[in-house]
Order: C-alpha cells, then sequence, then structure tokens
C-alpha cells in the first residue's frame, strides 16, 4: 500500500518573507530542519513567527504526533515526531508534515521512516544536484501496514527502547560533566 493512502497530510511549508531577518524572538514555532534529528527533536534553533506570518503558513501547521520529515539538504531523511509541547507550530520548505491516517500509529510511521533511510537517501540523491525529496516520493513509498493494534505493540516496544536510549545518554552527559 502507498503511504499516501494511509496518510491525511503529506506537505512542506515556507520561509516567511524576508527570511531570518522577518523570525520573531517569541510567537509560534517555525521548524526547521536543524531541529529534526534522527528520532529526536530540537529546540536548538528553533525560529519563530508572529500571528500573521502564521496565518500566511496556516496550510503547514504541525499537530501533536505528526511526523517531520527533513527533505533537502545534508539532513535529508532525518525523522522525528513533533513533541506536544511545540504545537501549534508551522514548518518551512526543508520539512514535511507526515500525519497518519486513522489506521497509522505515528510511532510505526516514525519507525517505518527511520528504518526506509537507505532508501529516502537513494531516492533523494538521484538526478539532483542537491540531495532532496518530493511530496510524490513520499505519498509513492509503500509499506506494509499490520493490523493497528500489532502496529501499537511495535509502537509501544519501540517506546521503551528509546526512553532507554535518552536515560543513557542522560547518564553518559552525567558522567562525562
Amino acid at each position: 500500500m502507498r503511504l499516501g493512502d494511509v496518510c491525511t497530510k503529506i506537505g512542506s511549508g515556507a520561509t516567511p518573507k524576508g527570511g531570518k531577518e522577518a523570525y520573531k524572538p517569541s510567537g509560534i514555532p517555525l521548524i526547521r530542519s536543524q531541529n529534526v534529528l534522527d528520532w529526536s527533536f530540537t529546540s536548538n534553533g528553533l525560529a519563530f513567527v508572529d500571528e500573521g506570518q502564521a496565518a500566511a503558513l496556516a496550510n503547514v501547521e504541525v499537530e501533536p504526533r505528526d511526523i517531520l520529515l527533513n527533505i533537502t539538504g545534508d539532513s535529508v531523511a532525518r525523522a522525528c515526531m513533533v513533541p506536544d509541547w511545540c504545537t501549534p507550530a508551522r514548518v518551512n520548505q526543508h520539512v514535511s508534515i507526515v500525519r497518519p491516517g486513522p489506521d497509522l500509529d505515528p510511532t510505526f510511521l516514525l519507525c517505518y521512516l527511520q528504518s526506509s533511510k537507505p532508501l529516502l537517501l537513494k531516492l533523494a540523491s538521484s538526478g539532483a544536484t542537491r540531495n532532496a525529496l518530493t511530496k510524490g516520493m513520499i505519498g509513492d513509498l509503500e509499506i506494509e501496514l499490520p493490523n493497528i493494534e500489532t502496529q501499537r505493540a511495535i509502537a509501544s516496544l519501540i517506546g521503551q527502547i528509546q526512553q532507554k536510549i535518552v536515560l543513557n545518554q542522560q547518564t553518559n552527559d552525567y558522567l562525562a560533566a
């Protein structure tokens, strides 16, 4: 089955007119590729826009449990789930929102995209001067979709593993300090 058939949204945003100079010190988050890491989100370098700028980007509003996928440049194919504290937000043109439909668990979708990274990198490097994934490439990805209960069981296990990784990183940071 095509990923586009089980997602309610696949799309990327834009940079507000004026580029970086248009960013605000606070307001509505504008997620950029530097915020999207493999499996995790970082607030380092998070940009902000005002209500007017956000209204112009209303079609790329990020919702809780959306999956963010970098679609251009050296960070292409990095993916994470947006944290709830960061919503509502918008994305710029380097980040795609991949919003799962009701038959697709968000964590399962993230696992699928992470496990498909070699394929995504290959697709991104085909025929372009710069690595890039298109909406069509993402939507056309073939996904084998178990029933929602199996997806949730897999997602729960992955969540436990991710929690252990975070704890190990915190322990390592503590020991290094």
